[in-house]
């Protein structure tokens, strides 16, 4: 019982660390955040911080897997509240667009050339881009079966719908660009239909 209430108290802890660190993070970057300051604000000595997380970049990776969790559960519901393939695609990138101006570290995470040296932000970049074209595709394939989309590639279409939204991604985030969902449903008709008169 005594170990079972430490446990449920170390997880609490780490809880409390990740959460104030998200804010941290978010605020400064990664760069720029150091233990000292996730220390104060989770009022703790530095040295206890070590208890819980081995390094700074242990803290960052639990906020940013914190974080891609949320953009998960978010595209998931989104999803379930829709049958049609395309109307899929549209509420898949629009929740995800919008997610992203919240998740500032999972953004970071994906976006940072400053964090690229770093091999756990490689292979969660690795995951995350493996997962994206997953569902992607399965959206097209489901698209493809009930004949609502015609397509010869699905995995060079894939390829096709993240390059446009990593590009769109950059446009407004590091453009710092107001945007709308009524531009995402003009990036989501070059999609569907392309440019050339029918």
């Amino acid at each position: 019982m005594v170990e079972k209430t430490k446990m449920v108290d170390i997880e609490k802890a780490k809880e409390e660390i990740i959460e104030t660190a998200r804010g941290i993070f978010a605020k400064f970057g990664f760069r720029k955040t150091s233990m000292d300051e996730i220390a104060k604000a989770v009022r703790k000595a530095k040295s206890s911080l070590y208890y819980y997380f081995q390094s700074k970049e242990e803290v960052f990776q639990a906020v940013i897997e914190r974080e891609a969790n949320v953009l998960r559960e978010k595209i998931s519901k989104a999803l379930a509240q829709v049958h049609d393939p395309q109307e899929k695609l549209r509420v898949y990138i629009i929740t995800r667009m919008k997610a992203l101006k919240q998740l500032a570290n999972f953004y970071s995470a994906l976006s940072d050339e400053y964090l690229e040296n770093f091999k756990f932000i490689e292979k969660f970049r690795e995951r995350y881009d493996e997962e994206e074209s997953n569902a992607i595709g399965e959206i097209l394939r489901e698209g493809i079966e009930k004949k609502i989309f015609r397509i010869k590639d699905i995995e060079m279409t894939t390829l096709a719908i993240l390059i446009a939204l990593k590009g769109f991604e950059t446009w407004i985030f590091k453009g710092n660009v107001r945007w709308s969902e009524s531009d995402l449903d003009n990036l989501l008709d070059i999609l569907f239909y392309g440019i050339v008169r029918k």
